[in-house]
């Protein structure tokens, strides 16, 4: 199950997000974009970082996944720039937050994996778009080593 819970985030965000519009992508969706054709509003799905924390007798694995949600938005074209990007992504995130936050998924029969909220990247400002990350870190669990 290591990494594919990408894919379990992007899908549980085109569910509980309508401010997005469907706007979910992957790394992998944005990697030959040019930031002026970007998509907006949209939520990215990248991630950050992982690590093996414990090692059952049995071989499975327990992974700690760290996951960026970044809501983009356009620049507004007026003097309040900053104030009307804030005011464009706060429905995104507040829609993240919830729809992700204690959110369970799961892992294999009978076992579930739950989403945290933790620190994510600060904030970025280009001249057309804004970017407002969160955190969400992610358990995860192999069967065997050669299973990741």
């Amino acid at each position: 199950m290591l990494l594919k819970s990408g894919a379990l985030l992007i899908d549980r965000l085109i569910e509980t997000c309508p401010a997005a519009c469907g706007n979910v992508f992957a790394a992998a969706d944005l990697a030959e974009v040019q930031e002026a054709l970007q998509i907006t509003p949209a939520l990215h799905v990248l991630l950050l970082d992982y690590q093996p924390v414990e090692t059952t007798p049995t071989g499975a694995i327990r992974w700690d996944e760290t996951w960026c949600v970044v809501a983009v938005v356009k620049h507004a074209a007026r003097r309040d720039r900053a104030s009307a990007q804030q005011h464009e992504a706060a429905p995104l995130l507040g829609e993240v937050i919830r729809g992700l936050s204690n959110w369970r998924f799961p892992l294999g029969p009978g076992r579930a994996g739950r989403c945290k909220i933790v620190p994510g990247p600060r904030p970025g400002v280009s001249t057309t778009h804004a970017y407002f990350s969160i955190g969400v870190s992610v358990v995860s669990v192999t069967e065997r080593a050669h299973d990741t």
